[in-house]
């Protein structure tokens, strides 16, 4: 039994049910029913409500007519918060450009080789050294209110890990290289191009409609971002 402790416990049941959605441990149409989550979590049924309503602000579950919860689609949000995250990223990366030193390059190839020498079933792995990459990125514009802010968005995308074959690993890696050599080379315009076609390709997959060109010189030379 998981015990709730510890600060405000609406805030605690709101991030645990929040997860397993993320996690897709809890799946689009499931209904949430109050008593059950109450007891496996030994909490009254007051903090179950309100972190109900915290998650239906989210929209990650919808009220239903006869009362209760169900799980929303997760890939909706997902795509939604990509969105936010072009241009978030995108603007980040040109203030990178400009700031960018050997270390920072280091670091962001670094992360690159270890993401390289993962197999294709390490999606844990995968998605917590992805994370790192897009956090160093953003975090070298020198801003931190942005940092959080993308920071809080980033924990959305462990699931779609579970989405991308090895193909589109193959790819999203060579389109991190390309993106540290955008930066090495202090182009902040060329950075902003990769970083968002290689957000909006994820959401392409996430909404299962494919890629139809790939990102570098190919996408470069049709002279738009997707």
């Amino acid at each position: 039994m998981t015990l709730i402790v510890r600060e405000r416990v609406s805030s605690q049941v709101q991030r645990y049910l929040r997860d397993k959605i993320i996690q897709g441990e809890l799946q689009e149409g499931m209904r949430l029913i109050e008593a059950d989550i109450a007891a496996e979590l030994n909490v009254s049924r007051t903090p179950v409500r309100e972190a109900l309503v915290l998650l239906q602000s989210k929209d990650l579950v919808r009220a239903l007519d006869g009362g209760g919860y169900e799980v929303r689609d997760f890939r909706r949000e997902l795509i939604d918060i990509l969105d936010v995250r072009v241009a978030l990223e995108s603007h980040a990366v040109r203030k990178a450009a400009a700031r960018a030193d050997e270390g920072l390059i280091k670091r962001l190839s670094s992360i690159c080789t270890s993401m390289e020498a993962l197999s294709a079933k390490a999606i844990d792995k995968r998605a917590r050294l992805n994370r790192e990459f897009h956090e160093t990125l953003v975090g070298a514009a020198g801003n931190p209110r942005l940092v959080g802010i993308v920071n809080d968005y980033q924990e959305y995308f462990s699931a779609a890990q579970k989405l991308f074959d090895p193909d589109y690993i193959t790819r999203t890696q060579r389109e991190h290289r390309e993106i540290v050599a955008a930066l090495a080379q202090h182009d902040g315009d060329e950075a902003a191009r990769l970083v968002a076609a290689h957000i909006a390709g994820a959401g392409a997959i996430i909404a299962g409609e494919g890629l139809d060109a790939p990102v570098g010189e190919s996408s470069k030379a049709g002279g738009s971002e997707r």
